[in-house]
């Protein structure tokens, strides 16, 4: 996907936005933050906030949510001779290399979200997005629905256990913890 200056520019706007709202809401607390001091606080207007973000929450998730509009591209940017498993796992381990530089803003938001049970909700339903988006992109392979649909979750499973190891500080970077993740599977399901 080739990005025009205006998506590079307005993608790294939100990043640092994102960024300096989730060091407020780490440091004042989640419901004590305003938007109005989040945009203070990253420079821009709050006009500007809420084109950029649709509420709060979206403050916290918009990283995340940005990797999910690219996890059905890159199932089908996955080499096209390998079986769906192999290409989904490709897929997780691409967006995983994405992630990785932003691990010290995850943790924080992570700290935010478990100090705020009204975000957990908002925290499994990423995950779901994320399987229904890599499902659409099996599908688009010729992988039947249920099919697509499971194999979308073990990767999500996968991605979602070394992701947690990660953000508490295991050693390794993110797509290694990912990919060891994927090649366990196979002996976790025989035993």
């Amino acid at each position: 996907m080739n990005e025009t200056a205006a998506q590079r520019r307005r993608r790294r706007t939100r990043v640092e936005v994102t960024r300096r709202a989730v060091e407020l809401f780490a440091a004042r607390g989640y419901a004590a933050t305003s938007t109005e001091e989040v945009a203070a606080a990253a420079d821009v207007s709050r006009s500007t906030l809420f084109r950029l973000f649709s509420d709060k929450e979206d403050l916290l998730f918009a990283l995340e949510d940005e990797l999910l509009a690219t996890a059905r591209a890159a199932v089908a940017e996955a080499p096209a001779d390998l079986r769906p498993w192999p290409a989904v796992s490709w897929a997780a381990v691409r967006m995983a290399g994405e992630l990785a530089p932003l691990r010290d803003l995850m943790v924080q938001r992570e700290e935010v979200v478990a100090a705020v049970p009204a975000l957990h909700l908002r925290a499994a339903g990423k995950l779901r997005r994320w399987e229904a988006s890599l499902a659409e992109g099996l599908r688009d392979r010729g992988v039947p629905g249920e099919d697509a649909l499971l194999l979308a979750k073990l990767v999500v499973a996968c991605f979602e256990v070394a992701q947690a190891g990660w953000l508490a500080g295991d050693a390794g970077d993110l797509p290694a913890l990912v990919t060891a993740a994927l090649e366990r599977l196979p002996a976790a399901l025989e035993s």
